[in-house]
């Protein structure tokens, strides 16, 4: 009994660390999404900065790779491939989904993620989902309907496309927190994020090809938000979620990854003056006790059939 101490605490050391990652990662997601949105304001695009901010990520990733890294010489495989195009989805969106809602309601769109993961998880374990999981998604479906202000009087003002793609990019972070759970095991972070990155970037590369220079980005005046949201936007967040997932179960991670939505609100409102209505925030306050509820019901192995 003695001897199992040890492990005992050095797992509860290292699930405290990737907690912690798992917030530091919220706080650079959350300041990078203002950034990016000033950057919007002043006629970047979101595809441009989608692809300069892959490509300084992936410049600053070989450079790690090259002091620290342990994936030399190994190929990329198939669900790191898939991970990459993942990535390019969600970046994409999520910028664009910025671009056309206020802040904090593309990223509570965002955050509906998690009840997503759950609902895959049930559904490939063939077990139906329990009663509070269905209270959970309910209670989501309930947010999502409030923050979108779908119940405004003049429906004419409601942006359906920004609103459709802040759950497109629900749908691509579930997609990227389910893969990069299974990437994980192999333990190269680095060397991963790398490979994910570059195929990103590649992508990237390709479409703004075909769309000539983007002046607007290359501006003096914003090359150096540019580089922070290429840097503290992409590189960093990502790879310390990538490494926190190594140490703490996807569905666990989003309980902390749902403060993202209450500091990027407070960063608009005080940046941009963004405000929501009283209804969108109780929305947001719905959609975030959902998936906080959901996940403390979903930590069980028979969490899907109670």
């Amino acid at each position: 009994m003695a001897a199992r101490i040890p492990d005992a605490n050095w797992k509860s050391s290292q699930n405290s660390l990737g907690m912690l990652a798992i917030v530091l990662t919220v706080v650079a997601w959350a300041i990078a999404a203002n950034v990016a949105n000033s950057l919007f304001l002043v006629g970047v695009q979101p595809f441009e900065l989608a692809g300069a901010s892959a490509a300084i990520a992936t410049f600053g990733l070989a450079i790690l790779d090259s002091f620290i890294g342990r994936s030399h010489a190994k190929p990329i495989d198939p669900q790191q491939f898939a991970l990459g195009l993942i990535l390019v989805g969600l970046v994409g969106a999520d910028y664009l989904a910025i671009q056309r809602l206020p802040v904090a309601v593309a990223i509570v769109l965002l955050f509906t993620a998690p009840i997503l993961v759950v609902l895959w998880s049930a559904f490939t374990s063939r077990r139906l989902p329990s009663q509070s999981v269905l209270v959970a998604l309910v209670l989501s479906v309930c947010g999502v309907i409030l923050v979108s202000n779908l119940l405004a009087s003049n429906v004419e003002q409601i942006n359906w496309f920004g609103i459709l793609i802040g759950l497109m990019t629900a749908v691509f972070f579930a997609a990227y927190i389910v893969l990069s759970e299974q990437v994980s095991v192999t333990k190269e972070t680095i060397g991963v994020m790398l490979k994910t990155f570059a195929v990103a970037s590649l992508f990237w590369i390709s479409y703004q090809l075909t769309q000539g220079i983007p002046w607007t980005l290359l501006a003096p005046e914003n090359i150096l938000k540019v580089i922070y949201v290429g840097i503290a936007g992409n590189l960093f967040p990502y790879l310390l979620f990538f490494w926190s997932i190594q140490r703490v179960q996807a569905q666990r991670a989003a309980i902390a990854a749902t403060l993202e939505p209450l500091v990027a609100g407070v960063l608009a409102w005080v940046w941009f003056s963004q405000t929501l209505t009283l209804m969108q925030i109780i929305g947001g306050i719905f959609i975030i006790v959902a998936v906080t509820w959901m996940q403390f019901q979903t930590t069980g192995p028979s969490s899907f059939n109670d």
